[in-house]
């Protein structure tokens, strides 16, 4: 027998912080769903652990990037947004940019990053790439009340359009999701992705109408190229939603087409390489 001491450590066990109950197979959806609301708190406790500000961060970076791109663009290129003010217009793609391009790069390692649990454990590897989006997507539904606040502050009247602020949101995390899994799926093979990714999406960034009209686009033939690309019908709609600007419903159209395609190529290669991920 041990020490009263030694006894005491025994009667405290840890528990486990996930535990799934009843059998141990995958089939039910609604445990599938419960790992992914687990392991999707856990991201953002995590993340701001210790942190005096907590979300509050989630604007410094958006805040700082607007001061820089309206100095930039406005002061010194002349830019500017047609009926809107052109810091308002920025800050309404920054917000939804970043939460899609940092939610698609999270995904994208998860994998990676989650390898001691992949290899311990037998889950639905879809869950780590789903709840990384699912954390960004938290961070960015915080941050639209003060994006809110903002554009009334700026004296921009809201319109109907804002209630179809859910179908923006929804073909943001699809598009996310999509090239998430699919990224996710390839990286544990090609380990390079990591450095090429964050070039791609700044490229990205700057072929999309983010920090410049897309009525600057003024040749049919590069415009019609320009159109292919999924994110310029979404931040449009965005800034349909929020500051009531025109909506080219062709260009949205095909960037419903591309998220959809996206998803589905995306969940598809995945399907077929994360199994095989831990023998690389």
């Amino acid at each position: 027998m041990g020490t009263p001491f030694e006894v005491g450590l025994e009667t405290k066990k840890m528990q486990p912080v996930y535990q799934v109950v009843g059998d141990a197979n995958w089939n039910s959806l609604n445990k599938i769903i419960a790992l992914i609301r687990h392991l999707t708190w856990r991201s953002l406790a995590s993340r701001y652990r210790g942190s005096a500000l907590g979300f509050v961060w989630t604007l410094v970076n958006p805040i700082m990037l607007m001061f820089v791109y309206t100095f930039v663009f406005k002061n010194i290129f002349g830019q500017s947004a047609a009926g809107v003010p052109f810091q308002v217009y920025l800050m309404t793609g920054i917000l939804a940019w970043n939460f899609f391009s940092t939610a698609a790069i999270q995904a994208s390692v998860s994998l990676v990053s989650g390898a001691s649990l992949v290899n311990k454990s037998t889950f639905p590897r879809i869950v780590l790439p789903v709840s990384a989006v699912l954390a960004n997507a938290v961070n960015y539904l915080v941050a639209l009340p003060l994006l809110f606040a903002f554009i009334l502050i700026s004296g921009v009247p809201l319109t109907g359009y804002v209630l179809l602020l859910p179908i923006s949101f929804l073909l943001l995390t699809i598009m996310a999701i999509g090239l998430g899994a699919f990224l996710a799926s390839l990286m544990p093979f090609f380990m390079d992705l990591q450095h090429l990714i964050e070039v791609f999406f700044t490229m990205w960034f700057f072929l999309t109408p983010i920090v410049y009209e897309i009525g600057l686009i003024k040749d049919p033939g590069w415009r019609a190229w320009y159109d292919l690309n999924p994110m310029v019908g979404i931040v449009q709609f965005i800034h349909t939603v929020f500051l009531g600007l025109p909506l080219n419903v062709s260009t949205l159209l095909t960037s419903v087409l591309g998220s959809v395609l996206m998803l589905v190529i995306g969940l598809l290669i995945f399907r077929r390489l994360a199994p095989h991920c831990t023998e690389v």
